[in-house]
């Protein structure tokens, strides 16, 4: 008897379906490993991943012709948006109201035409870019695979199940390992709770779908069944496990959000069994809404010191740039002061006001659109409403901390909320094959062409997903252990050695400041030990030290310790424009309070002849020099060595400002100097 083809089609379709949907989980239960991968790394390993998930499901052509259907407008005009404000972000810009003022500084010390952008670090900026288009595959993956209900079961249990692992592996490093073996690292507690507080959500969603099915089979007569029973224990059990590991942790307040959120499924839940109507739909929201004000009211609070204050009254309307608020610290003072931020202050910084509000209203809006839908859907609504009570939370927890942010909890919210667009409809329906002689001509042209489209699209995500992947994997792969800036001469011999491989992983990535400032700081042992030796510099290593060092700048300007290597390089690579002072002041005013910067900073500032005719940069000078005096006595040999180097006017500058705060320290000064 001849087999039909349709089935044949149908069973491949099913078994791509299923091997996405385990590679998928996998991708998911992988979580745990990224709080020990805090650096881009992470972020392209997800993207190939994804990548290779979303090309094997573009055979399924008909989930795909359901997303556009599934997916609200709302979202998608968010979406665009987002994106469209992040790309104009990176946009050069020949000058204007819109760049940063830091780029024409820079421009004027350089002594170039006014170029920049909105940000202050193309490079950052651009891999927050790759990050999102991430989430958002990653949603639409869910969308794509969890519309059928025994995917997107599996694939609530894995994210529930995950979130419970790390929450487990949290208490378990609390109580029962040593500091030096953590399950969860010192530097992941603020991500971990966040997962837990999803985790929170996700479990109660599945202890509800198993009181759902036992419900069900009451009502038919039978019995519940051992594993709808165990199902309902272990979920309740692993609500419990991640309730605990959030009121271990250090973020008050984040109990409430997780409650609160898994709160709007059990609202649901008794809107539906009670069939309650408009009044039962006003007095839950005012019950909801009365909770809120009362946290909100008696909310702690995230406290912001001086240094996060003065970056927010500074916030520009368009921002510094995502993904910039570290580099922006030090510009402000001290880079480890903007480690503990909420998500609200940083998005205020990195993308200005007008931003936070227009996501903090497609938030809620999406929220209200998702409750819509679980409250028309039949037994899957808690699919949606998890979805909403995990964007409830985010909204909550906002304020408190920052480490919503993390490419983890980022994955889980994703997943979630592409759990949320698949189950938001009732599920498709598997219509019998028909024959290409029953359909009309011109019905069968379009629905080709239609999914040449959706198949088209399907494959330039996936593209574009190995692309970028590979924009943040292939530098890392050449990079070499990070190199900093090179304060004394040994630290300065040693990165020669990783002089060609630092080049090469800036040159792949192409617009990543930090890569191309690690690439000119393998040049300082060079530049430095054949100035000492009076050997002429090679030409070609001149070329390539002054290529690092300028791409740096023109990629992250921020970079005061290579604008400091700038100025005290400058004559040495013979640049076409060397305004010392003008270079020293833009390491001033990028980092002005980095100490490893102060002895090589103040020596060259000394050394010039010009340091007292100008006012700001002998004020900058002069504050370094009481700094050593009256905070940091270890740097005094370094403002010793500096004074024995410095000109005629830089030695009176110094001793100017010592005598009043240390005569005896002046006197010792001088007695070396002619020794």
């Amino acid at each position: 008897m001849a087999s039909d083809p349709a089935i044949g089609f149908h069973s491949g379709v099913g078994m791509n379906a299923t091997v996405v949907l385990w590679v998928y989980c996998g991708l998911i239960a992988s979580i745990p490993a990224y709080l020990f991968i805090q650096n881009a790394v992470a972020g392209g390993i997800v993207s190939l991943i994804t990548a290779l998930s979303i090309i094997a499901a573009a055979s399924l052509s008909r989930e795909q012709s359901r997303l556009p259907r599934l997916v609200n407008p709302v979202v998608l005009v968010g979406l665009a948006g987002i994106f469209l404000v992040m790309l104009l972000q990176i946009v050069p810009m020949p000058g204007g109201p819109l760049i940063n003022p830091i780029w024409s500084s820079a421009a004027t010390a350089i002594g170039e035409k006014p170029t920049g952008s909105i940000t202050i670090d193309t490079g950052m900026t651009l891999l927050v870019v790759c990050r999102l288009t991430c989430m958002v595959a990653i949603a639409l993956l869910v969308a794509l695979i969890g519309q059928l209900r025994q995917h997107a079961e599996r694939l609530l249990l894995v994210l529930a199940g995950t979130a419970t692992l790390v929450s487990l592996g949290r208490i378990t490093s609390l109580f029962l390992l040593p500091d030096s073996f953590q399950l969860v690292p010192l530097a992941a507690r603020g991500t971990a709770e966040i997962i837990s507080m999803y985790g929170v959500i996700l479990t109660a969603a599945v202890a509800i779908r198993g009181h759902d099915r036992s419900y069900s089979n009451r009502s038919h007569g039978h019995k519940p069944t051992a594993p709808v029973t165990i199902e309902i224990l272990a979920a309740l059990s692993a609500l419990f496990v991640n309730l605990t590991a959030i009121a271990l942790g250090e973020i008050p307040g984040l109990s409430f959000a997780a409650l609160f959120g898994a709160g709007v499924l059990i609202a649901i839940l008794v809107i539906r069994k009670g069939r309650l109507g408009g009044w039962g739909y006003a007095g839950t929201a005012a019950v909801f809404g009365l909770a809120l004000a009362t946290f909100i009211a008696f909310m702690p609070g995230h406290t912001e010191n001086e240094l996060i204050t003065g970056m927010i009254e500074d916030a520009r309307l368009l921002g510094a740039g995502a993904g910039t608020l570290l580099a922006l610290a030090p510009i402000y003072g001290n880079s480890s002061a903007a480690s503990d931020i909420s998500t609200v202050t940083a998005v205020t910084i990195e993308m200005g006001r007008p931003f936070l509000w227009s996501i903090f209203l497609i938030t809620v809006a999406w929220a209200v659109i998702l409750l819509r839908d679980s409250l028309q859907r039949g037994r899957d609504y808690v699919y949606p409403a998890a979805g909403a009570g995990c964007l409830a939370a985010l909204l909550i927890s906002a304020p408190l901390t920052g480490g919503g942010l993390s490419l983890a909890p980022c994955i889980i919210l994703s997943a979630t909320l592409g759990l949320a667009i698949a189950q938001s409809k009732g599920e498709p329906s598997v219509e019998p094959a028909i024959s290409a002689r029953q359909q009309s001509s011109a019905a069968a042209s379009k629905s080709r062409s239609s999914k040449r489209y959706l198949y088209g699209a399907w494959a330039a995500l996936g593209l574009l997903l190995i692309a970028q992947g590979a924009w943040i994997l292939l530098p890392e792969l050449f990079r070499p252990d990070p190199i900093g800036f090179a304060n004394d001469q040994r630290h300065a011999t040693i990165s020669r050695q990783d002089q060609e491989r630092a080049t090469r992983a800036a040159a792949l990535a192409g617009v990543r400041g930090d890569l191309w400032a690690e690439s000119a700081f393998s040049y300082a042992g060079l530049l430095s030990t054949d100035q000492a030796f009076e050997i002429k510099v090679d030409r070609d290593q001149t070329a390539l030290a002054s290529q690092s060092l300028l791409k740096t700048l023109r990629y992250a300007p921020h970079r005061g310790d290579a604008w400091l290597m700038l100025a005290s390089t400058c004559e040495q690579l013979k640049l076409p424009v060397c305004n010392i002072g003008a270079l020293l002041k833009m390491s001033y005013y990028t980092a002005p309070n980095q100490i490893g910067l102060l002895p090589l900073r103040l020596a060259q500032a000394l050394r010039s002849q010009d340091v007292s005719s100008d006012d700001e940069l002998a004020d900058m000078v002069r504050r370094d020099i009481r700094f050593v005096l009256t905070k940091s006595a270890d740097l005094r040999p370094a403002l010793i060595a500096a004074y024995r180097a410095a000109s005629s006017a830089g030695k009176q500058l110094v001793e100017q400002t010592v005598a009043p705060i240390d005569r005896q320290y002046l006197d010792a000064a001088r007695t070396r100097l002619t020794q």
